[in-house]
This record gives C-alpha cells, structure tokens and sequence, in this order.
C-alpha cells in the first residue's frame, strides 16, 4: 500500500461471524471471501469487520457471542505489521504513517444490547465504533426492513441511538425499515452512513435504499457503500458488475460524488457477483472504475470518502 491511488476502502465483511462460527483462518488459507492475503493483494488500506450474530438467538447469547468475536478481531485479526485497530483518529492517522491496514468494528444487529445504553458503553469501550440497529427484523430498537409491521424506532432505540451519538460513534441505515431510516433523519442529528445498500430506484429489493434517503444521507454527508450481493444489485441469475455500475452511475447523479464508496458484504453474500466474488477480485475492479471515471473521481470513490467520513466521524 506504498502507492496512495492502490488504497481501497472497504466498509463491510462478515469476516468475524465466519471465523466464529466455522473456525476459519483469517492468516491461513481459508474458505473467507476477505481472508488477509485477499485483501492485501487487492490494497485494502481500511476495513470495516461486522460483529454479526444470529437474531434468532436469545439476546443474552447474542451478546456473549459479539463479545467473542471481538477478542477474536483482537486475537486472531489485528498484527502489528498487516493490521491496526482503530478506536480514534491518532490510530487512523497510525495506520496511514505506518502503511497497515485499519480495522474497524461495528455491530451490526443491536439485539444483544436489550435496549440498554450502557451495553453499548461498554462496548464502545472495547473498540466498537459504528452500529445497525436490527438485521432485517424487529427487535428492542427498531423494525428491520423484512417486518411486515414496518415500524420504526422504539423509545429504547432512540436512547441507544442518542448514546452512539453521543460517544461519537456512527449509525447504519442498512437493514433498517422505512420508517426507522425516517425517524433517524427526523430526531437524530448524529454521523450516519448506509454501509452496505444499492439503490431501490435501479433495483426494487427492500433492502435497497429510496432516492429521497440516499439525498437525505449525502445533506447530511453521510457515507453510503454500495454491496457486491447479486439479489440487491439484479436478478441474481445474471447479475453483472455492469449492473452494479448502474447503481453507482445513479448515485452519482443524486449528488454523491464526495460520499459514495463501496461496502463489499463479502463472507456475508448469499450471491456472489462473477467478477467480485471475493476480496481478490478488488484490484481488477479498481483498475475498472479508475478507466471508467477517471483517476481524480475513482480516487474519491475507492478510498477518500471514506476516509473522510471517518476524519468527520472519529474523535
């Protein structure tokens, strides 16, 4: 990562659910979409590492789990030489000084914090620094946006929502229904991004996002990473990265030209996208989006808007 044009942001993997869950080796050779040697072939200069935990579990199980997955982030990801954790901006500007790679961790689901502040607190406390409130289903803090009900927040996931605000932490629109996305714009004031959605308007998954949110998000410069998952970029059966071009095209024309970027989903997808199946396929997809927008634009896209969403975000 000598050359600063190579870096690439990316804000989401399921890298931490897997190795929990399957026992893989984030430095070995693995099955892991985003295992190391992957993503430091492709240039990864920051990574965004969910800790993911089945809904379906009871929430006091949830919370044991994210706790795992954590010290396995610190155990078994973080290396001196390949990757610095990131709690602030003295790390951030750490990793830039020292050519590493910065991993961040953000929770994606709040189920295991049972609408308690504190829980966050605390995990705050042991690195995290971004949160989705659900994962497509309702829980203490807000409907997903697979709930047929299509509420919004509830009075515990305003309090938690406040409280990531206030510790400076951001909040994820992924995974959030309508009307969640709607009572975040209208009550809360803090850093928001969408780290891993496409636009509903090109293609009409629920999991997409309206054009009315992805200008909202850029007022209030927000980050939004688009995802490699084929069934939110097209018709899984023959999606293409042509498709998901598509997406980005328009997310350009609604105004993000300083807040767009790319949020991979990889270890998370349920259907690959031929051509971006894995971290690996990272540079090649560079190399494309530098020919198709030009190096100054591609440059914003692959790495400094995020960059400077975290600069704004981190403390």
């Amino acid at each position: 990562m000598s050359e600063h044009t190579s870096w690439i942001a990316d804000a989401h993997v399921d890298v931490l659910y897997r190795m929990e869950r399957e026992g893989c080796d984030f430095y070995g050779p693995s099955p892991l979409q985003a295992s190391a040697e992957r993503l430091m072939s492709a240039g990864i200069a920051t990574q965004v590492f969910a800790l993911f935990v089945s809904p379906s579990l009871p929430s006091q199980y949830q919370l044991e789990i994210v706790l795992r997955q954590i010290d396995l982030f610190y155990e078994r990801v973080v290396r001196d030489a390949v990757l610095r954790p990131v709690r602030d901006l003295a790390d951030l500007h750490g990793a830039r000084r020292e050519g590493v790679m910065a991993g961040l961790l953000s929770l994606e689901g709040g189920g295991c914090l049972r609408g308690q502040p504190e829980m966050l607190r605390t995990l705050h406390r042991l690195g995290v620094r971004g949160i989705g409130l659900t994962w497509n289903d309702a829980n203490e803090l807000c409907d997903g946006c697979r709930e047929p009900r299509g509420g919004g927040l509830t009075a515990h996931g305003l309090a938690v929502v406040r409280e990531a605000h206030r510790l400076g932490m951001w909040v994820d629109l992924s995974h959030l229904s309508d009307r969640g996305i709607a009572d975040l714009f209208d009550r809360t004031s803090g850093p928001l991004m969408a780290s891993h959605a496409n636009c509903r308007s090109i293609h009409p998954h629920p999991r997409n996002l309206t054009d009315d949110v992805i200008r909202e998000l850029f007022r209030r410069e927000g980050w939004m990473g688009l995802v490699f998952e084929g069934s939110f970029v097209g018709k899984p059966a023959d999606v293409t990265v042509d498709q998901l071009l598509l997406h980005l095209d328009h997310v350009l024309q609604l105004g993000g030209e300083d807040y767009v970027g790319f949020g991979s989903d990889f270890d998370g997808t349920s259907h690959p996208m031929p051509g971006l199946s894995d971290a690996g396929d990272y540079r090649r997809f560079a190399d494309l989006i530098r020919k198709r927008y030009g190096s100054a634009l591609a440059e914003k896209i692959l790495f400094q808007n995020f960059e400077s969403f975290l600069q704004r975000t981190l403390s």
